[in-house]
Parts: structure tokens; sequence; C-alpha cells
């Protein structure tokens, strides 16, 4: 921790040397990633990252100067702006590989509101959480909770923007996990989120793998069996229901609960099922097996796992990779940017730079166990997850342990949108960390 003398501000000097290391070794790599086969398409790519960080940076800077405490007083304004821009990019908004997400201002400037609406949910979450404090633990807050959280995840999913959309999910939980939410609450909640996001992939993987084995799954192809399924488990719920207020047992009490568990995994897997398009599906199940599919939904994956094994000990040296100059890696300055990376650096450059994330992530952590109030650690809590969420899953999808679901890596792939996002979530840490020393 660094103290400035004149103005007695404490800044974390560990924290932001960490920020600027990656925001560096991420503009190197984009550049890399960028000569070769596409130079120019390259060059610019660099330098608008660099116009990016500046601004970011100076958004950063301006950010340290507004009490934390203050955006809580009006995390209402902020949340409801937030779902406004969203409903306004269904309307106007630009669509850019086949999905809505983008407004275009004005000289042909864009950006995603889908990535700063992240900001708004986590203040607003961390300002309802400090209010009903204990109570977090009544099944009511729990929900209302949840819809704030994942209401404009489902403005987003409308887009549609899957992987964007998937990230405010672990934010929620993360944030009802430090706001002391109930152990059955929390697991009751995974294991609905289980039940929704594995049920509609398992017909999937039966195709793409031809297993006469799970011939049989195909069935739950189609929404109205799933339905009636989940409508089974609701009957069911609600009878043990009656029974339990007749006998008073616990035992149907519980077993009324485990019944409404399934039910409603069931309808969010009934309605993810009719959301999600076949190459969605196709791209979260094939990390299991990327080479029943090598040349569609594989292709990007065993690529990426091609560069990654490239590099060896100490890699083939910046601009030495030959899966991004001879352009066999897609969409390598953004989702697969550790790849390049990794194929550049080897595994020595791969366990520094996993390294210099788990000191940001670790300095994170020490700022939601050191804030001042209730209200700055939650903020703090969302923005880990938002972070930890991204790192862990591209880093995951690159070396085939993840799906794919193009999410980029923070401070280090392409994107305006998201690095802005990013320099916010950053700036309201070390902004909860300045204010825990004034009492």
């Amino acid at each position: 921790m660094a103290k400035l003398s004149r103005t007695g501000i404490r800044i974390d000097i560990v924290f932001v040397l960490s920020l600027l290391v990656l925001i560096g070794v991420g503009i190197i790599t984009i550049y890399s990633a960028g000569t070769g086969v596409q130079e120019t398409y390259g060059y610019r790519q660099h330098v608008r990252q660099i116009y990016w960080a500046l601004t970011g940076f100076v958004i950063f800077s301006l950010m340290l100067f507004i009490n934390y405490q203050r955006m809580g007083e009006y995390a209402h304004f902020i949340y409801i702006a937030g779902i406004l821009l969203l409903l306004l990019t269904l309307v106007i908004g630009k669509r850019v590989r086949g999905a809505r997400s983008w407004i275009t201002i004005f000289g042909g400037l864009g950006f995603q509101p889908s990535e700063f609406v992240k900001i708004a949910v986590i203040i607003t979450l961390a300002r309802f959480l400090d209010r009903v404090g204990e109570d977090i633990r009544s099944l009511k807050n729990v929900i209302i909770t949840l819809f704030i959280g994942l209401f404009p995840v489902g403005l987003i999913l409308l887009q549609p923007d899957f992987g964007t959309a998937l990230v405010y999910i672990p934010i929620c939980f993360i944030m009802l996990y430090f706001a002391g939410v109930r152990f059955i609450h929390l697991m009751s909640l995974l294991i609905i989120l289980g039940i929704a996001v594995v049920l509609p992939l398992l017909s999937t993987f039966g195709k793409l793998t031809h297993s006469e084995m799970l011939a049989f799954l195909e069935v739950l192809d189609d929404t109205k069996v799933v339905l009636y399924m989940a409508l089974t488990f609701g009957f069911l719920s609600f009878l043990m229901f009656i029974l339990h207020r007749i006998t008073k047992r616990e035992i149907i009490f519980k077993a009324s609960n485990v019944f409404l568990i399934f039910f409603s995994g069931l309808v969010l897997a009934a309605f993810l099922g009719r959301f999600l398009k076949p190459y969605q599906k196709e791209r979260l199940i094939v990390f299991l097996r990327p080479t029943i599919d090598p040349f569609g939904s594989g292709y990007n994956l065993i690529q990426s796992k091609i560069a990654v094994g490239a590099g060896g000990l100490l890699g083939k040296g910046l601009f030495g990779g030959t899966q991004s100059q001879l352009g066999f890696l897609p969409e390598r300055s953004t989702d697969f940017i550790f790849s390049i990376f990794a194929e550049e650096w080897g595994f020595l450059g791969s366990f520094l730079l996993l390294a210099l994330y788990g000191l940001l992530l670790y300095r994170s952590i020490l700022i939601i166990h050191g804030a001042k109030d209730r209200f700055g650690a939650l903020i703090a809590a969302g923005v880990v997850g938002m972070f930890l969420f991204h790192i862990v899953i591209n880093i995951g999808m690159t070396i085939g342990v993840m799906p794919i679901t193009g999410i980029p890596l923070p401070f280090m792939s392409y994107g305006g949108s998201f690095l802005l996002t990013s320099f916010l979530g950053a700036s309201l840490l070390i902004n909860i960390d300045m204010r825990r020393h004034n009492r």
C-alpha cells in the first residue's frame, strides 16, 4: 500500500501495477495476433486498444474522486438507466455477429451496453443486500435479489448474447454468498441452474457423438415434453406441501422442496432449450470431444489447443506463433488471446501471466475483507466475481476444459466496451480500498 503524502490518499500500488502490466501485455499480444496475414487490420486493433486503455485510465482516475457510498444513494437510478439502455439496444441496436448488442453513436463509434450494465447491477445488488442485512436468509429476499440481477439477463438473451448474459449469474451468486445467504438456498439455486443448463445439451451431445445409448434423449428437444415433466414435479411438490400441512412432518416438507427444485430447473431448461440455437448448443458441448466436429463447432478449440501445446516450455517468441501468423486460429485477439500468448511465451510465460491474475484477485479479495462497510464489501465481491468468472472461463475454454462461450479475458482481450467496464470495476475496488482509511 502506498500513500500520496500531499493528499493523504492511499492507493494499492501492487494492484495498479498488476493492472498496467496486464494491459501492456494485452496490447503487445493484440499487435502480434494482427501481424502476418492481417497486418493492416491488426495495426488498427492494437492502436484502438491503446486509445481505449488511455480513456479507461482517465475514467479510472476520475471515478476515484466519487465516493462509492454516494453511488449507492443513486443505485436505483443507475439500474433503471441500465435497463433503458438494454431496451434501447433491442430497438435501435446494431447487429454484430448475429446479436443486436451494439449502439452506434456519432462518427460510427459504438459501445456494448450489456457490458456496462454489469457495473450497474453490481452497485444495485450491493445496495439492496446491504439494506436487507440478515434478512437475506429469507427466501423472499433471495428471489428479489435474483430478479434484480437476472432481469437484465432476459433482455440480453433477446439480443441474443448468451456469453455476456452468462456473466451475470456468478455475479449474483457470489454476492449472495458474501451477503450471508443460507447454504441450502445457495445449493438449491446451483442445482436448478445445473438442470437448466445440462438438460438442453444432453440430446445435442447424443446427436454429435451418434451414441445409440443416448438416442432416447432426443425427446428432450421437444419443449412440450420438458414442460410436461416440469408440471409433474410441480404437482408432486404441491401434493407434498398439502400433506405437510396436514401431517406437519418435516420429511414431507423437504420432499416438497426437492420436487420444487426439479420443477424450477425443468421450466428453465425448457426456456433455454427453446431459446438456444443448435449451433450454440454445439459450441457449449463440443469441448467434451472437439474431434466429433473438427471442421465445424470443434475447429476453434482444436486450433486453440494446438497453439497452446506448440508453445512448449519457453514459447516461440513474439511474432513467432504459427497459429496467429498464418491465421489458423479465429478470434485470436479477443476470445483466444490467451492461446496466442501461450504459443509465443510457452508454459513459463503462461504461468507468470496466471500468477499476475492471481495477484490481482488476491489484492481484490483483501479489499473485500478490508472494506469499511458492508456495502463496499458487496460491491468488491461483485467485481471480483465478474473478473474471476471471465478469467476462469476464458482460459479454460482455450485449453478445452470449459465451453466456448465467447467470454473475453480481462484487460487483455481486444474490445473497448469490455476494457472500459473492467476499468470501472477496478476503479470501484480502489475506491473502496482508499476510503477504508477514512473512518
